[in-house]
């Protein structure tokens, strides 16, 4: 998780950027507060949207709390590489010419009946684009990804000193609702925002509310 911070150092110095705020979303929840731990000077604030939880927290489990295909694709990841990267060669065939009107029904059990609400028009459009460029060339990204989640993340959740502020839903069957609960109370100082009404999709409808509200927790005005 780590690496994150390195990688995102090289981009703003690349834009000769300096402060910013880190949105993660689902598994890009725990790069965002990788950030936020090692970025201090830059990180104004760190959103997380669905974010997952560190695999090792105390009574939380990722794997099995998740959709059976979730379920299946942490089992292969702890695993290991191998498991892993065969798991997901599977998958890439059907997720590699994905329709939006195809994606609904693609992630199966994952997608709750508000999330399934949610992807449609233009959103369903880009979800499945999203998932057709992530295969094109490999599964690579995606194993590390997986992997990532089941290793230590290398920082202490406690320890950020930024403005954090946590968005979970309670009918996200992708990121258990329980994750944003443990997140809530072990990242020091977090603004949450647990919606049991929203799932992990459809959060994305709350978009302007979450970026106003991360804007005024890293105190920016413009």
């Amino acid at each position: 998780m780590t690496d994150a911070a390195a990688d995102v150092t090289a981009i703003l110095d690349t834009l000769s950027a300096g402060r910013f705020i880190a949105l993660g979303w689902s598994g890009g929840g725990p790069h965002a507060l990788a950030c936020a731990t090692l970025l201090p000077e830059r990180n104004a604030a760190a959103v997380l949207l669905a974010g997952v939880a560190p695999y090792d927290a105390d009574g939380l489990a990722l794997v099995c709390r998740h959709g059976a295909g979730e379920c299946r694709e942490f089992e292969a990841a702890v695993a290991g590489s191998e498991t892993l990267t065969s798991y997901l060669e599977g998958q890439r065939e059907h997720l590699g010419h994905v329709t939006g009107e195809e994606v609904a029904e693609a992630l199966g059990g994952v997608v709750s009946d508000v999330d399934k609400a949610a992807l449609s028009g233009d959103f369903a459009e880009h979800v499945a684009r999203s998932f057709r460029r992530a295969v094109l060339h490999g599964v690579e990204g995606w194993r590390d990804d997986d992997l990532a989640f089941v290793m230590p993340w290398g920082y202490p959740p406690d320890a950020i000193s930024v403005p954090v502020v946590i968005w979970q839903g309670g009918e996200d069957k992708m990121v258990p609702y329980d994750h944003g609960v443990w997140l809530s109370g072990h990242v020091r100082g977090a603004r949450s925002h647990l919606h049991r009404d929203e799932g992990h999709l459809s959060l994305i409808q709350r978009i302007g509310d979450i970026l106003d509200d991360a804007k005024d927790s890293a105190g920016f005005t413009a």
